[in-house]
């Protein structure tokens, strides 16, 4: 046996006397009137509207997500006023069809099966939030009794039953619904929103009302998923809005093609790109309404991903409303236009007077600052990137922020080579075939040979030593003082021969103390910019190129200060296209300089909070003993480690090149159009 597809039932087409009431809706939208009457709220019920989610057994249509989705739309798209107003119902009819089986079930299940109609309202004008509500429910005087004012009390004028949030005497949430007309109850008619006075949705004054204590529900009664269902009816609402542009844009070309005897080839293609958006859009909703209806028959069935089921569907439904907004609101502008590209300016405004154009790019704006489809995205971004759950208050994403890094860092080893052991192993082959065997098949880790005044060695000429006899290790250049390493093109230069001589596997680290002055400041900025003045990709990676380089790439710096400098370098830049800077001062603005900070035996990441993620740990070894003990320490690679050694050691921290700033003389080496552009 198959089952049913979805949205199958069509009740907007298949029931009897809907099409023809959803037409009489539709005229009454165009005529504009403040106020609908009522009755299309009470004979939408009568055709089974309010119950379509009820179970066929229990007295419903039992129809799924699509089917419910297909028949808001429709009402939507004879007045997206009216099915707004049908918001709260659906939300609190999906709450109880999803509840466990129970009185509280039975009792609201039997009313909407009944045709009974929720309203009621959430929302309070004074900041409250879904944490913190003023309305109470107390039982001081035996009888539990609601004081309070709702804002919004969508289509609580249509409806036979309200619903409220409320804190009790305990503190708790809670959700206590009772009649329209109970006493105390009392519902203002004083929306004064942009339009949609078709809604209701004006202020609840609730001044003692009484509760039966049946009708009180917990909190946590509702289902997973609330949030994106709360958005995905107006998401419904927005979608209806484009079926009725559609609509519109489909009679003023009739009016046009009666009137001329056919119409203007760009109010074709304006319409043809009105249905392709609303298409778009429709297609979404679709999509979002499969993924809750996947979630719903998990959480009816109970089964244990019907939480990530429910949360898959949110996300859907938060990522559907950045593109549905933007779909719907070009397309209702787009109908603006249309009459615009008539040759009779009368005609034009006739249309848009005749057919109320205005309405749907003016319901369209209303709905899409409902809820702002930029929280939408901090939400979406907040759920994929660091597990939160909906958008996060400051503290709880810097705690997911830090979490996230931390669950990143693969801390890397960092072997100090004591120079007077770096004179002895870059002279002696048998200790350097041991050192290399002893590192080989273990987790690579990063050597760093100090730059120190009375060393009898080159810390580049050491590492350049050592490259080929540990291929997946990276190195690093350490400097003590700037003031030894001379002008910062020979030491830019050897920087550059070493990354190209290892791939892009060096780091450059200047662990010099923390002042900082003008001069060092200025001494880094113009290794860095030398570094990148000649950008690798300007190199022909094709040998049968005719020139060697396209030199239009190639920049001088010009930089002026304490170091004046033309350039370019007479390297290409790094694979990694800055090697690793790593700093013992924390500049000002330390991003724009270094990519680590070294604190004592750590490196970390150059932000306040970042002394827990340590990307590197250090070790100082003076003797061939203490290298052993640290590759001995290091935990074996099964198959060796040869890929490793292909990555970049920016590519193994995960490192974004500094964002350097801009020198302001910076000029291109060699003028375009000149012999030497290609050479």
């Amino acid at each position: 046996m198959t089952s049913r597809p979805f949205g199958s039932l069509d009740w907007a087409r298949r029931t009897p006397g809907v099409p023809a009431l959803l037409d009489e809706i539709r005229q009454a939208s165009i005529a504009d009137a403040p106020e609908l009457p009522q009755s299309f709220f009470t004979r939408l019920a009568a055709a089974g509207f309010g119950r379509i989610r009820v179970p066929v057994a229990e007295g419903g249509l039992g129809g799924d997500v699509l089917d419910l989705l297909d028949a808001f739309v429709a009402i939507a798209a004879a007045d997206s006023s009216l099915a707004q107003a049908w918001r709260t119902h659906v939300l609190a009819t999906e709450r109880h069809v999803k509840s466990p089986a129970g009185p509280l079930r039975d009792r609201w299940i039997s009313r909407v099966a009944a045709g009974a109609i929720i309203g009621g309202g959430w929302t309070e004008a004074d900041g409250s939030g879904p944490s913190v509500f003023t309305t109470r429910l107390s039982t001081e005087t035996g009888t539990p009794r609601l004081t309070g004012r709702k804002f919004y009390s969508t289509g609580s004028r249509y409806a036979d039953w309200l619903e409220y949030s409320a804190v009790d005497d305990a503190g708790e949430l809670v959700i206590a619904a009772l009649p329209v007309d109970a006493e105390g109850v009392t519902l203002l008619d004083d929306w004064t929103g942009f339009g949609q006075r078709a809604t209701a949705s004006g202020t609840t004054v609730l001044d003692g009302a009484p509760v039966d204590p049946d009708d009180i529900a917990p909190w946590d009664t509702q289902h997973l998923g609330t949030p994106g269902w709360q958005q995905m009816m107006l998401l419904g609402v927005l979608v209806g809005i484009g079926e009725g542009t559609r609509a519109a844009a489909s009679d003023l070309i009739d009016l046009v093609d009666r009137a001329h005897g056919g119409s203007p080839i760009l109010v074709l293609e304006g319409y043809g790109r009105i249905s392709a958006l609303v298409a778009s859009a429709r297609a979404s909703l679709g999509e979002i309404g499969r993924l809750s209806e996947i979630a719903h028959q998990a959480i009816i069935a109970r089964d244990t991903d019907a939480a990530a089921l429910a949360d898959d569907a949110v996300n859907a439904v938060f990522q559907a409303q950045a593109t549905i907004v933007e779909q719907v609101i070009e397309a209702a502008d787009r109908l603006m236009t249309l009459p615009a590209l008539l040759d009779d300016v009368a005609e034009a405004q006739s249309l848009r007077s005749t057919l109320r154009l205005d309405r749907f790019w003016r319901n369209a704006q209303t709905l899409s600052t409902h809820n702002p489809v930029l929280h939408r995205l901090r939400a979406i971004a907040d759920r994929e990137i660091y597990a939160i759950d909906r958008i996060a208050e400051p503290a709880e994403r810097e705690q997911a922020v830090t979490a996230a890094v931390a669950d990143g860092v693969r801390p890397l080893t960092v072997v100090r080579i004591d120079a007077a052991l770096a004179g002895g192993l870059t002279a002696d082959p048998r200790s350097l075939d041991a050192v290399a065997a002893a590192f080989r098949d273990r987790e690579p880790a990063l050597f760093q040979f100090d730059d120190r005044e009375g060393a009898y060695f080159d810390a580049a000429a050491a590492i350049a030593t050592l490259l080929h006899r540990l291929p997946t290790a990276w190195f690093a250049v350490g400097t003590r003082d700037l003031a030894d390493t001379g002008h910062p093109y020979n030491l830019a230069r050897r920087i550059a021969s070493l990354e190209q001589l290892s791939g892009g596997r060096t780091a450059w680290v200047l662990d010099d103390g923390d002042d900082e002055t003008e001069e060092q400041r200025d001494r880094i900025r113009v290794v860095q910019q030398l570094l990148r003045s000649w950008p690798q990709e300007s190199i022909a990676s094709d040998a049968g190129a005719p020139h060697f380089a396209q030199t239009e790439h190639i920049r001088r710096i010009n930089a002026d200060g304490a170091f004046p400098t033309a350039g370019p370098l007479n390297v290409p830049s790094s694979p990694q296209h800055l090697p690793v800077v790593v700093s013992s001062r924390r500049f000002d603005d330390v991003h724009r300089y270094v990519d680590l900070l070294v604190r004592g035996d750590v490196w970390m990441l150059p932000y306040a909070d970042a002394a827990g993620h340590p990307l590197a740990t250090t070790h100082g070894v003076s003797d061939i003993d203490g290298l052993l003990e640290v590759a001995a320490s290091l935990p074996l690679v099964p198959g060796g480690a040869e890929d490793a050694g292909a990555r970049t050691l920016r590519d193994r921290l995960r490192l974004p090149a500094p964002a350097l700033y801009e020198l302001s003389g910076a000029s291109a080496r060699f003028e375009r159009g000149s012999e030497t552009e290609a050479s």
